[in-house]
């Protein structure tokens, strides 16, 4: 049996590293530093359904048995595969669909992820904030649940600041998850 170590980096083909964390001895965390700077990360216990995570540059992440397909195909967005085997020795799939990121740092802006998604695929901690993708604004995932500032489009999970940018949002959600729009207040 392949005892999984505390944390190891598997290097991904083209863009994409996997990080697997052993978790508990059928549960493993696998996480990835997104493009972005963002570090999505899932649990993923022996048996389970595939567990997916979304980015907030619209980055989509999966893993489980057959996760690839699991993920749906998006315009601008490639697909990327990497098997690995956790300690009870099943194979499964971490996939991602990777497009333009929406967040990153530009030569003229500094990004500042420390805020806007604190998942950590090393520590485990929970993300408490994410980027409203109609105005840029960093929004505290409990404030915007508690107010109904929340829609989910495509399976991820989007959050707001206000009522006007989730219903601008709602009208035209692939205006504002285009990589070309720059969000502004």
């Amino acid at each position: 049996m392949v005892i999984l170590p505390r944390s190891i980096k598997l290097p991904i083909e083209r863009a994409m590293e996997l990080t697997l964390t052993g978790i508990a001895r059928e549960t493993v965390r696998a996480g990835y530093v997104c493009p972005c700077g963002c570090t999505p990360s899932v649990d993923y216990e022996r048996g389970a359904d595939v567990a997916t995570e979304g980015c907030c540059c619209g980055n989509q992440f999966a893993v489980g048995p057959g996760a690839a397909a699991t993920l749906a195909p998006t315009l601008g967005f490639r697909s990327e595969v990497q098997g690995f085997q956790p300690a009870w020795g099943e194979p499964l799939e971490a996939a991602w669909l990777v497009g333009p990121s929406v967040h990153g740092p530009t030569d003229d802006q500094s990004h500042d992820h420390e805020r806007e998604h604190v998942s950590d695929a090393t520590n485990g901690a929970a993300i408490t904030s994410a980027l409203d993708p109609v105005c840029g604004m960093t929004v505290e995932l409990e404030a915007a649940r508690s107010k109904g500032l929340h829609t989910t489009y495509g399976g991820i999970a989007y959050f707001f600041c206000g009522k006007g940018c989730k219903l601008e949002f709602e009208d035209d959600p692939e205006r504002y998850l285009d990589p070309a729009y720059q969000p502004s207040m």
